[in-house]
């Protein structure tokens, strides 16, 4: 027979292996909500955004070397701009469309642009609509958007320091 005070111990440990089981399916339950599919990678899209996005291999391979094997034309674009008078030499062209299940793009777009330029934006948007990426795993239209950062050759992209001659020539933050 069991005594009073063995019959406490048993029902204290009960409850402490109760509770340590309610604590682990709570903490799995957790996990399983916070779950990343392993085929979901982390990128960050574009230098500006802090934020984290997930890509599929799919956009994180066949799409940018689609896009890479497209800079060429995307960077006439650019040499074409820069025969405008005063052009901005340096900026960013973000531009958004959707790849069709045959691979085939669909309603590219200029979504933002700092180059002040609309024709170099629809040159954009005219070679974007030519490329042909392989055909998404999916049956149905993928959503991609790249952002396209110009500077001329031997331009820095940092603020440049430069000198303000009314106050005594002391350097000061270029804005840009």
């Amino acid at each position: 027979m069991v005594n009073p005070q063995q019959k406490n111990y048993i029902i204290l440990g009960l409850s402490l292996i109760s509770s340590i089981l309610l604590i682990v399916q709570f903490m799995h339950s957790r996990q399983q909500n916070n779950f990343v599919h392993p085929s979901l990678v982390p990128v960050n899209v574009s230098s500006d955004s802090k934020k984290i996005e997930m890509k599929t291999p799919y956009e994180q391979n066949q799409v940018k070397n689609t896009i890479g094997k497209y800079n060429s034309e995307i960077q006439a674009c650019y040499f074409k701009h820069l025969e405008t008078p005063k052009p901005v030499t340096m900026g960013r062209v973000s531009v958004d469309w959707h790849i069709s299940p045959e691979g085939k793009v669909i309603s590219p777009q200029v979504i933002n642009s700092t180059m002040d330029n609309k024709s170099l934006g629809e040159c954009i948007v005219k070679e974007v609509q030519k490329f042909e990426f392989p055909p998404p795993p999916t049956d149905k239209p993928l959503y991609a958007t790249f952002s396209y950062v110009f500077h001329k050759q031997g331009e820095s992209t940092a603020p440049q320091l430069i000198s303000n001659p009314a106050k005594g020539n002391k350097p000061k933050r270029e804005k840009r």
